[in-house]
């Protein structure tokens, strides 16, 4: 019986210690931002025993102590003690340090904790970019992440030109967007910033290179919000407000005759003016045409409505977002209505699946372009003809200039009637599964398909000999994207001896790129009423047409990341992209990266200390790629033309050459090179952030001419060949305060850039861009930045005969001969006593020597303060709009040119005489005179809000927010907007063609979060 006993008491002992061993799992978060932490060390207090947190946050510890306590550390946070408690479940919130260091950063195909990368990468979150209500995020983006140029246009819908540390190639310069692993383009006007959660800008290529064929112009990351474990939370936000345009000054009708009569009469001809009473001025109109065809303020709307939530097996979210713009103009706008839909399900804790779901549409009425007809107008010409010689169709009745060729503004913007409407879908599921501890398997298919369709109709008209149209056309025109990506990777994360950090990832990448395109047409509609603006009303001249195209891509890629001791750091990835843009032996490329960082205030020598909080060195180099040509780049074919033969001139449908490709065309390449340091200093309050680069680009994909006597088609002549290369060179500086003093917390960051572009080789050829007047404006030149203002330099007017005679040459021959005073003086630039092409030189160059980025926050109990602030400085704008002293062809002219003109010994020494000849070119030459300094700084957005107290609204949190955004702006440059008007392509940039600039907006918002 004893030993019954014995063993029963033996078991039961054996039982009750077992029992006290459990298995302990849950996830670490951060207190601030509740977003998991990677990294995070948890170890077993007085044991060797310990996990870090994988990707998700979570970690698992195997027959741990139900009484044991849990010791929980990360850079960047306080180190906590828990205990355990007998519980199998333990979630972890740890509360934050005055450092970001914790901050989990997306990279390509991953995420790492913000301290260990060791690629130049900016982050920003995504409530910082909420504060500015705008149709394309990348406008809230201006001025905050270094290195980053955003150059905004204003009219609805028009997409920001952004140049992420300048420019290396032809081929485009817009970086590459990635949504949630979707690499959706190069355009995100479909987004509703508020659904992003944070934003990624991969600058260099140690960064970029995981992405490939499409990282050369840098990758912008964007993760959208998901939900999380807890209670429904919903959010609502409404922001409505005004739209203005600063008026241009442009001459009354008074004016406008006088100008335009002394043109003639400086010339020694007889004016042309058509005079509509015996004294010339009494029964002139005075039509003021921006009040005609512009409203004093446009509207702008933005609703959003979501809500989130969860438990720990699933976690959803959703959102609905509508934006209207409507523009300056009395027609035209844009909108768009987007929604949102995230879930992910814990199958179990191996197996997780889920999927974002983003329908939306969009909606273009089109906005008319005729800010330069609105200004060139003859001011004396009424908008309508009288009554008594209208005739049934409406769009015959208007008016036609009396004095010059412009087309009546009015009548132009109530005929237009196009726009389009589209349609899309974004979705990426996903599976992912975690067979063994730090293993992760992910596979995610995504799709985006866009659906537009695009309609216009052009009345049949009559006003003038120089201004109708006959027949009426009715137009139509669909075109589908439909694009896909399968993406597959594997990752694993592993330390081991608590030193050593492995994160290893393997991916495969399958991408389709397919675009159809239907267009049809008819002429001679019987009637302009609305009901019969469709293609089956037109009765002649059918035309059809369609194309459908594709292209594909595929990849394998590999990262290999590790530190040690969160001190040393080395990463390198490789990518290999074969894609059918290249032909048989071309088709694939390999795009390597290496980084490493040293953490220098991690060494024991800095331990004692006090001026570092934290220091880093990093350095990184790696190669990217450019594909951006025809899907058909290396294929030679024919087409059908039309063949005259014999005295009668009898045509005959034949086939000739209409592309010529290029079989041995391959890859663009851009090789990077990067240095930079992080620093925090004053217990992490000050972040200072400095970065060097270089990039280079090789084998730079442009078409070239062939020889003629090859005997190709000389409008088919060119074909595409690696045979350039250019060149960026630049820096970053940044400095980041942020302090809290009770309940008071204040906040500014300064952002300082500069980049230098420059052409390496362009195969011997001078690339010529901005044509006008028969010349050019631009020329590109090997050796020398790109984009550059080419034409002769103005050393002032000539003030009398005797400085006209006296600029001779060395033979006493005039140097320029069909000058006179009040004249331009050009410079002889080769010294060989005249005055021609060669004389030609750089006069100014499109892009800043320097950009800046100051942003204030600030709070005080309910009240919250927001400033951004964005300039560009030592940029050259080539300023057509002067062309308007001058009256060019009859036009109006700028308000004070009578007087601004000269017209007289010292009454003017820049703005040139009064002409209609202009026989010493003036106004059609490219000179210095059109030149000016496109410099600016700019308010982008000024704020206040308050939310109102808990004792108020309870649970409910209301805030109400007033703010202003481009409040004014300081620059000398005397045209309607310096950034619109800085905008352009890489071999084209900073001539103002009259651009629809940036209104000012003012608006009022509410934000519900209950």
């Amino acid at each position: 019986m004893k030993r019954y006993i014995l063993f029963l008491f033996i078991s039961l002992l054996t039982f009750s210690l077992h029992a006290q061993n459990i298995d302990v799992t849950g996830t670490v978060i951060g207190e601030s931002d509740q977003e998991p932490i990677i990294g995070a060390y948890v170890k077993v207090k007085g044991s060797t025993a310990g996990a870090v947190t994988d990707l998700n946050g979570t970690y698992m510890l195997k027959g741990v102590s139900g009484k044991a306590t849990l010791v929980i550390s990360c850079v960047g946070y306080a180190t906590q003690e828990i205990p355990v408690k007998d519980r199998h479940t333990l979630n972890i919130t740890l509360k934050d340090e005055a450092s970001d260091l914790n901050e989990v950063v997306v990279i390509g195909y991953g995420a790492v904790k913000k301290g260990d990368l060791t690629s130049s990468i900016s982050a920003i979150k995504g409530d910082k970019l909420e504060h500015m209500s705008t149709g394309n995020v990348m406008n809230a983006l201006q001025g905050q992440v270094n290195g980053v140029q955003i150059s905004n246009a204003g009219g609805p819908g028009a997409s920001p030109r952004v140049i992420i540390r300048g420019i290396s190639t032809i081929n485009g310069s817009d970086p590459l967007y990635v949504v949630d692993g979707m690499p959706v383009g190069t355009n995100i006007n479909f987004l509703n910033q508020n659904d992003i959660e944070s934003m990624q800008v991969l600058k260099d290529a140690s960064a970029s290179a995981i992405y490939g064929t499409r990282g050369s112009n840098g990758v912008i990351l964007i993760t959208t919000k998901k939900g999380a474990a807890g209670k429904t939370k919903f959010n609502a936000s409404a922001t409505w407000g005004f739209q203005t345009l600063s008026k241009p000054d442009i001459a009354g009708a008074d004016e406008y005759r006088q100008v335009f009569n002394t043109r003639y009469t400086n010339d020694g001809h007889t004016s042309i003016f058509n005079e509509t009473s015996d004294d010339g001025r009494s029964s002139l109109g005075n039509t003021d045409w921006w009040d005609e065809t512009m409203r004093d303020v446009a509207l702008q709307q933005n609703y959003n409505f979501g809500f989130s939530g969860g438990n720990d097996k699933y976690i959803y979210s959703a959102s609905i977002g509508y934006y209207r713009q409507d523009s300056q103009y009395k027609t035209g706008n844009w909108q768009k209505l987007s929604a949102r839909f995230s879930m992910e399900y814990n199958f179990n804790k191996m197996v997780k699946a889920g999927i974002d779901f983003t329908p939306r549409y969009e909606n273009w009425d089109d906005t008319p372009s005729l800010l330069g007809a609105i200004m060139a107008m003859d001011p004396t010409t009424p908008v309508m003809n009288d009554e008594d010689k209208w005739v049934s169709n409406p769009y015959s009745n208007y008016a036609r200039s009396h004095n010059n060729q412009e087309w009546n503004p009015v009548a132009s913007m109530n005929r237009l009637d196009s726009g389009a409407d589209e349609y899309a879908l974004l979705a990426t599921p996903f599976v992912q599964i975690s067979p063994i501890k730090g293993l992760t398997f992910r596979t995610q298919f995504g799709v985006n398909a866009r659906f537009r369709m695009t309609n216009s109709f052009v009345p049949e008209f009559f006003i003038d000999n120089l201004e109708q149209q006959n027949p009426s056309t009715v137009s139509s025109s669909h075109e589908n994207w439909i694009d896909w990506n399968w993406t597959n990777t594997l990752s694993y994360m592993k330390t081991f001896n608590k030193k050593h950090n492995l994160n290893v990832m393997a991916g495969y990448t399958v991408e389709r790129f397919q675009d159809y395109q239907l267009y049809g047409s008819r002429d001679d509609v019987p009637s302009s009423i609305e009901e019969m603006r469709y293609i089956n009303a037109g009765t002649t001249n059918q035309q059809v047409s369609g194309v459908a195209s594709y292209n594909s891509l595929v990849s394998y890629l590999g990262r290999l990341m590790y530190n040690y001791d969160e001190r040393y750091y080395l990463t390198a990835s490789v990518r290999v992209d074969g894609s059918s843009k290249f032909p048989s032996g071309s088709k694939y490329a390999t795009f390597p990266s290496v980084s490493g960082a040293w953490r220098i205030s991690g060494e024991n020598f800095m331990k004692n200390q006090k001026v570092f909080d934290d220091l880093k060195l990093r350095l990184g180099w790696g190669k990217v790629g450019n594909q951006n040509i025809s899907n058909d780049a290396y294929i030679s074919s024919v087409g059908t033309t039309r063949y005259v033969f014999g005295t009668d001139a009898t045509t005959t449908v034949g086939t000739a050459v209409n592309r010529i490709g290029n079989t041995q065309v391959r890859w663009e390449t851009v090789e990077d090179f990067n240095i930079g340091v992080d620093m925090a200093f004053l217990k992490n309050r000050l972040k200072v952030t400095a970065d060097w680069y270089t990039k280079k680009s090789h084998d730079m994909l442009m078409q070239k001419e062939n020889l003629l006597v090859l005997g190709l088609p000389a409008w088919n002549g060119r074909m595409w060949e690696n045979i350039g290369s250019m060149k960026a060179t630049g820096w970053e500086l940044g400095f980041n305060w942020q302090d809290q003093i009770k309940d008071f917390t204040y906040g500014a960051s300064l952002n300082l850039s500069s980049v230098r572009n420059k052409a390496v080789n362009l195969n011997g050829n001078y690339i010529y861009t901005g044509s006008h007047n028969g010349d050019y404006i631009i020329r590109n030149e090997e050796g020398l930045p790109i984009s550059q203002f080419y034409g002769y330099v103005v050393d002032g007017l000539f003030q009398n005969q005797t400085e006209v005679t006296s600029y001779t040459n060395e033979y006493g021959e005039a140097m320029q001969p069909n000058a006179q005073p009040g004249d331009f003086r050009y410079k002889d630039i080769n010294l060989d006593g005249k005055i021609d092409e060669n004389d030609k030189t750089y006069i100014g160059n499109p892009f800043p020597d320097l950009m800046v980025g100051f942003n204030l926050n600030a709070a005080y109990k309910g009240f919250d303060f927001q400033a951004q602030f964005y300039g560009t400085f030592g940029n050259d704008i080539y300023n057509l709009n002067k062309e308007r002293y001058f009256g060019v062809n009859g036009s109006n002219v700028l308000a004070g040119t009578l007087n601004a003109a000269w017209h007289g010994e010292g009454t003017s020494y820049d703005i040139p005489r009064l002409s209609v000849d202009d026989p010493n070119g003036n106004y059609t030459k490219p000179s210095s005179y059109f030149v000016e300094s496109g410099s600016y700084f700019r308010c982008k957005l000024l704020q206040i809000g308050y939310t109102l107290p808990k004792s108020v609204m309870g649970n409910v949190q209301l805030r109400v927010s007033l703010s202003a955004q481009n409040l004014f702006t300081i620059t000398g440059y005397s045209g309607m907007d310096p950034e619109t008007a800085s905008m352009g392509s890489a071999t084209e940039a900073g001539i103002d063609w009259t651009g629809y600039p940036n209104p000012r907006t003012i608006l009022l918002g509410l934000n519900l979060n209950f």
